[in-house]
């Protein structure tokens, strides 16, 4: 009798153990699952600002491809890929005005890191 109650007791002390933990855990997902939809639309907001800027400027069609890493902290840092021809032929000083441009500190002040790379 003994033995089998100290099993029924194991049984839902391991049951509340799980319960709890799935909790913790779903809470956690639900967190993160907010945090990427935040991010999401900034990133969004960022690239079509970005595409807008470049057609402003006379490159349509621009490639606009935006990647990120999460850092131990949960930091993200930003890597911007700018596909046109025409900017390939710009100078340095020219690329650098250009980049002020298209820094935006609404998303800037969000992330980590931003580079802007133009290919």
């Amino acid at each position: 009798m003994n033995r089998g109650l100290g099993m029924i007791t194991a049984f839902l002390v391991l049951t509340v153990a799980l319960s709890v933990g799935g909790t913790v855990m779903s809470k956690e997902r639900n967190d993160c699952t907010r945090e990427n939809e935040r991010y999401a639309l900034l990133e969004d907001a960022f690239t079509e600002r970005t595409r807008g800027i470049l057609e402003e400027r006379g490159y349509r069609n621009s490639g606009v491809t935006v990647t990120w890493t999460r850092e131990n902290g949960g930091a993200r840092s930003y890597r911007v890929e700018i596909h046109h021809r025409g900017i390939g032929s710009l100078d340095e000083d020219e690329k650098e005005r250009l980049t002020k441009a298209l820094y935006c500190e609404e998303f800037c002040g969000e992330v980590e890191e931003l580079s802007i790379v133009y290919i």
